[in-house]
C-alpha cells in the first residue's frame, strides 16, 4: 500500500493505491462518497488484492487540499484525470459511491476510451443542485462525524457550486460491463425507477441489490464487499473485462 499526491493547479489530491502485481486484471479506481476519504476504503482495496486498486480523495477531504472555492462537477472530475494520468494505468474500471457516482459519471462519459467497466453505488444517474441550506441540514441529518473528514467550507462551496447535471442521454456510448448496486427499501440514495432509468440507458448493464442482512454487504468500504466486486469481475471475464 502507498499513498501519494497529485498537484491539480495549486491543489494537491490524496490518494491510495494497493499496487496490486496483476498484470490480467482489470484495475480499479474508487470515487467515495461525499464525506469520504480516501483511508475509509483502505480494507477494501486491500481485499482485492492481486488485482490493481486505488481510491482517490475529492478534493477539500481528507489529506486532499481544500481550496477556498471551486467545488464544481468538473472541479471534481479534474481530480480524477490529474490521479489516473499520473499513475501507470491506462484502461480501467471505475466504482463511484454515493455523490462520488456522479463525477465518476463526469469522468466516464468524457473518457469512454479508458473505462473497461463501471460500478454504480447507490445512486441515480445525476448529479443533484443542493438547495440552499443543504449543508446544515447534512451535518445535522448524518450519523457521520462530517467535519472530521471535510471541512465546513467545503460542504457550503459544494452546496454552492451545484448544479443538475442528468447523465442520461450520455450513457448510451458507454460500452463496457456496468454493475448497478441499489440500497434496500430503506435507502435513501438510488431508488427502483433510477434503476430501471440506468437499464433504459444501459439495457445489459447488471443490477445487484444490496442485502443488508449479509454482515459488511451494504458497506462499500468493508473487506467483506470486495466479495461482491470480485463476483462482478468474474462474471465480466469474456465481456472485455477481467
Amino acid at each position: 500500500m502507498i499513498e501519494g499526491w497529485v498537484k491539480n493547479g495549486d491543489i494537491r489530491i490524496h490518494y491510495l493505491d494497493n499496487t496490486g502485481p496483476s498484470k490480467e486484471t482489470t484495475p480499479l479506481v474508487i470515487i467515495p462518497g461525499i464525506a469520504e476519504t480516501g483511508e475509509e476504503y483502505e480494507d477494501l482495496i486491500q481485499a482485492l488484492l492481486p488485482r490493481r486498486a486505488l481510491v482517490v480523495t475529492m478534493r477539500g477531504r481528507g489529506q486532499s487540499d481544500a481550496p477556498e472555492s471551486g467545488f464544481t462537477l468538473e472541479h471534481h472530475v479534474s481530480d480524477i484525470e490529474v490521479v489516473v494520468n499520473r499513475i501507470t494505468i491506462d484502461k480501467f474500471a471505475i466504482f463511484g459511491y454515493g455523490r462520488g457516482v456522479a463525477y465518476a459519471l463526469g469522468y466516464a462519459v468524457a473518457h469512454v476510451d479508458r473505462i473497461n467497466g463501471l460500478i454504480i453505488g447507490d445512486y441515480p444517474a445525476m448529479q443533484k443542485d443542493l438547495p440552499e441550506g443543504w449543508s446544515d441540514f447534512f451535518l445535522k441529518s448524518t450519523n457521520r462525524r462530517v467535519l472530521e473528514s471535510m471541512t465546513l467550507e467545503t460542504l457550503k462551496g459544494i452546496e454552492k457550486d451545484s448544479t443538475d447535471v442528468d447523465f442520461l442521454k450520455h450513457l448510451k456510448k458507454i460500452d463496457c460491463p456496468v454493475l448497478i448496486l441499489q440500497g434496500s427499501e430503506e435507502s435513501v440514495g438510488l431508488t427502483e425507477d433510477g434503476a430501471k432509468d440506468y437499464l433504459r440507458a444501459m439495457p445489459d448493464a447488471r443490477v445487484r441489490i444490496i442485502d443488508p442482512d449479509k454482515p459488511g454487504s451494504t458497506n462499500p468500504k468493508s473487506a467483506e464487499f470486495a466479495d461482491t466486486l470480485k463476483k462482478f469481475f468474474q462474471e465480466t471475464k469474456n465481456c472485455g473485462i477481467n
